[in-house]
């Protein structure tokens, strides 16, 4: 058994640091820092977090992390305490490396913090892990906000997998998933690349990957009755215009909006507009 399936599920961390690389190798640390995110462990839980008030929780998708929302985090931390859970995905044991599974880490996140209520935002597989929980848990869910969401479609396993060791390979596979291909920084991929030099994270990569496309909700949608906010790249390539749409007319309270010059990442990309729809959303939920 490896020290990730040891450390799992425990309440006393051993070696903090160690939990934290191996819960998170993917993590943006210089970005948290300059945006003077927190990192925190409670029991078997390690995020960051920013600022004080009701909780908005962000999940990132596949490889993601506060350098996805990190503009956003900033400026909605000013009223709210904004989250980021590290969510295991690469410590997982390979068995319960499952899209439910994640749901079920969340709902254990969400009582270990006491957190009564909380507005989520979800990313790419982040998404569909959200749509997992909130057909679980109702009472906390105050509002979803899906960018770029699986749970209806697969998840495309990225070519990066195969050609891993080539950094420019996974570079320009990771500059694609966005419209501009300048928006992903140098240190974002260096995460990314050393991350996957790991064969244990590319194994279960695959298989979160694997799930995206076993474990869809199309049935289910219509249980979910919270004010759902989605936001999509028209120009997204891994869950495409066409997948927002049909959550617009799966989930019974959802509004869908597009933006125009965006990949997978509307969070990352366009943090300005995306910012603007996530306020009005937040004011018409009165969630203040």
């Amino acid at each position: 058994m490896s020290i990730r399936s040891l450390f799992f599920g425990k309440k006393n961390v051993p070696d903090k640091d160690l939990f934290i690389r191996e819960r998170a190798p993917i993590r943006g640390f210089r970005c948290s820092h300059e945006f003077s995110f927190t990192e925190q462990i409670t029991g078997n839980h390690s995020y960051i977090e920013r600022g004080n008030g009701h909780a908005i929780i962000f999940c990132p998708g596949l490889y993601g992390s506060i350098h996805n929302i990190a503009v956003i985090g900033a400026e909605l931390s000013k009223q709210y305490r904004f989250i980021v859970p590290y969510m295991p995905l690469y410590d997982l044991p390979l068995s319960d490396c499952k899209i439910p599974r994640l749901a079920d880490y969340l709902d254990d996140f969400i009582k270990d913090l006491n957190l009564e209520e909380a507005v989520f935002i979800g990313s790419s597989m982040g998404g569909g892990t959200l749509l997992h929980y909130a057909l679980k848990e109702h009472h906390v869910i105050k509002g979803l906000i899906l960018c770029g969401s699986s749970g209806l479609s697969t998840i495309p396993m990225q070519k990066g997998f195969f050609k891993r060791k080539d950094f420019s390979f996974v570079k320009k596979a990771t500059q694609e998933i966005f419209f501009d291909p300048a928006i992903p920084s140098d240190n974002m991929i260096r995460e990314v690349f050393d991350a996957i030099q790991n064969y244990e994270i590319v194994l279960r990569s695959i298989r979160f990957t694997k799930s995206t496309a076993k474990d869809q909700l199309h049935s289910k949608l219509s249980e979910i009755k919270e004010p759902c906010l989605l936001i999509w790249g028209k120009q997204d390539s891994i869950t495409p215009p066409d997948v927002g749409q049909l959550f617009k007319e799966l989930l019974p309270n959802a509004e869908l909006h597009y933006i125009d010059r965006c990949g997978h990442v509307p969070t990352q990309e366009h943090p300005e507009e995306v910012l603007k729809l996530i306020t009005a959303f937040l004011q018409k939920i009165n969630y203040t």
